[in-house]
């Protein structure tokens, strides 16, 4: 081979090593290209994803804000409740219950006063309060003054003082219920019982029924004993 054939040869055989190396590059810079394309998809998805999320933790939020309105509505329920339970004033106590009958009252006093003997109960409706409960109550020589609601049970007023007359403790049930007090009354005399109380005078013990005739605002008081069953009209 001549020397010219031999350049020819190299110069090929460079030729051929130089696009190799093209060719490779090419290759390497393509290769990368490949992955970015569905990087850019991924990004999207997660993209829509978050916001596919959003919309969810939107709705999230909305149920939340339903149950706020559950909560609210029940405490206007409560007190609708309570409102509906509120007695007229011209209620008649002869056919009419109580929210908070006699009984409940007497030991919700009892429990507010630490215990003692119940001296005086009386029932009646007060411009400012409503229907009330007044009982007195008595323990180691103090006496208890206690107002409560006839709706709620709510204590009023609370008042204390030294002051003990020695009259003899009362009992709503024996040994007359007021209801049977209460029927005794209007055996004498017809009309609305707008009140009535229990308590004890010159150690005689007795109930108070007020009664309002038909066709008149005035009460008339009804006494009745409790041992002996006399029935008096307190003109």
């Amino acid at each position: 081979m001549t020397i010219t054939s031999r350049r020819l040869v190299r110069s090929a055989a460079g030729a051929a090593f130089v696009l190799a190396l093209a060719v490779g590059c090419g290759s390497d810079t393509e290769g990368p290209a490949q992955p970015d394309q569905p990087t850019q998809e991924q990004d999207a998805g997660e993209g829509s994803g978050a916001s596919d999320g959003g919309g969810s933790s939107d709705g999230g939020a909305f149920d939340d804000g339903g149950a706020t309105s559950d909560d609210g509505a029940a405490a206007s329920d409560g007190g609708g409740s309570a409102a509906g339970s509120e007695l007229p004033a011209d209620a008649d106590l002869a056919s009419t219950e109580l929210p908070i009958p006699a009984e409940d009252a007497v030991q919700r006093a009892l429990d507010a006063a630490g215990g003692g003997d119940v001296h005086s109960i009386t029932i009646d409706h007060d411009r400012r309060n409503g229907w009330e409960w007044e009982i007195e109550i008595r323990n180691d020589a103090q006496e208890h003054a206690i107002e409560l609601s006839a709706i709620s049970g709510e204590i009023i007023e609370h008042e204390r003082d030294q002051d003990d007359d020695g009259e003899p403790a009362v009992d709503i049930a024996d040994p007359m219920p007021y209801a049977e007090a209460i029927e005794l009354a209007l055996g004498a005399q017809d009309g609305r019982v707008s009140g009535w109380s229990l308590e004890s005078d010159d150690d005689r013990i007795h109930y108070t029924v007020d009664i309002v005739p038909d066709g008149s605002n005035d009460d008339v008081d009804v006494e009745v004993d409790v041992e002996t069953q006399d029935v008096r009209i307190d003109d």
